[in-house]
């Protein structure tokens, strides 16, 4: 008869799935945030200085802004004058920054994509612990989840589908694999 490794609460296995599950995901932001920072809006728009007030829609435009019509609401006093509109004068470095953004949400999805399928399928490989195992494949579809919500928004409708399409492709084969009946 062989000796039988001595059963641990089911809390335990469960504190140590989830913790597998979190810090890996944890770790995974770190090293996406290390290796793919983040751009920062003073590096695009910088702060403390002055933002120059334009008058004109010329001045507005040649300083890269944005000129907005204001609608006449009523008659101004006499010897005022009404204002004609009203300028965004960081509307350009805004639209950089705002670029930079979805170029850095695009990379952070493709790296937790990569990691997300590589511990993935590291986890339906027998690594000699159940826990081990299943940590991984749920680290990986949690890798997958956070990938997807960091890019969601910058995605096209055709992407958006993509990803729905390969998550749930990815879930049915790990269920088809890791539980046949």
């Amino acid at each position: 008869m062989e000796p039988t490794a001595p059963q641990r609460p089911k809390f335990v296995r469960w504190a140590l799935l989830i913790g597998i599950v979190v810090i890996l995901n944890v770790f995974f932001n770190v090293l996406v945030s290390i290796a793919f920072p983040a751009p920062a809006y003073e590096a695009y728009c910088p702060t403390g200085q002055t933002v120059q007030s334009y008058d004109t829609q010329q001045s507005c435009i040649a300083n890269g802004g944005q000129w907005t019509d204001t609608p006449a609401r009523q008659t101004p006093a006499p010897g005022v004058s009404a204002p004609t509109g009203y300028c965004d004068a960081q509307y350009t470095c805004r639209l950089s920054y705002t670029h930079a953004q979805e170029l850095h949400a695009r990379d952070a999805f493709i790296a937790f994509v990569v990691l997300g399928v590589a511990v993935l399928v590291l986890g339906l490989l027998p690594l000699g612990s159940s826990i081990v195992s299943s940590g991984l494949s749920y680290g990986g579809v949690i890798a997958l989840v956070i990938g997807s919500m960091e890019y969601w928004g910058s995605a096209g409708k055709w992407i958006r589908l993509a990803i729905a399409a390969a998550g749930l492709l990815a879930l049915l084969y790990i269920g088809w694999r890791r539980f046949r009946d």
